[in-house]
């Protein structure tokens, strides 16, 4: 679960926005940043598959049976039975549920020609909205930073890490079932 371990630490979201920022101010193609994005989602996708395929079970048996019991493990294979294609799809735009997605549809045994055909299209339009995004947006920080200067860009920053911290905390002590 290696990939999407690496995804939970560093969203593959914020280093695309960045590499798309990066291209626009320097002499970095955004081809490539497209090209490497596509390859990388696909390929790490297909690796969470397989893992949650082949061991899901077993690692779920021996390490998350309290978060994933019997009851559940039914419910996300009826789950991926009948959405599966827009739920792979639909989750490589979540960032929390992108980071699990693939590997809940390897545990609930998607067919794999239907699973990669979702994150083809997924990676598809991802790995091009994301650097895009980021290239377009690059100028707007000359723009902000003189209206509001410095300071105000890292409250806007302090704010969103504590965001982000207290959204991950959150889901932690769920997922552990305290309040």
């Amino acid at each position: 679960m290696y990939p999407a371990f690496v995804g939970a630490v560093i969203p593959g979201d914020v280093v695309l926005l960045l590499a798309g920022f990066y291209a626009q101010r320097s002499s970095l193609d955004l081809g490539p940043v497209i090209a490497l994005a596509f390859v990388g989602a696909v390929i790490g996708d297909a690796l969470a598959y397989t893992i949650g395929r082949t061991a899901g079970r077993r690692l779920v048996d021996r390490f998350g049976r309290r978060l994933l019991p019997a009851r559940r493990l039914e419910r996300m294979d009826r789950y991926f039975e009948e959405y599966g294609m827009w739920a792979v799809t639909i989750g490589r735009f979540a960032p929390v549920v992108r980071t699990v997605n693939t590997f809940a549809a390897g545990l609930a045994k998607m067919p794999f020609h239907r699973f990669l055909i979702a994150v083809v299209v997924a990676a598809s339009i991802w790995s091009v909205a994301m650097p895009t995004v980021g290239f377009a947006f690059s100028g707007s920080l000359e723009r902000v930073r003189s209206t509001i200067g410095w300071a105000g860009i890292a409250i806007v920053i302090a704010f969103a890490v504590g965001v982000v911290w207290t959204y991950r905390r959150m889901t932690k002590h769920l997922a552990e079932g305290k309040q």
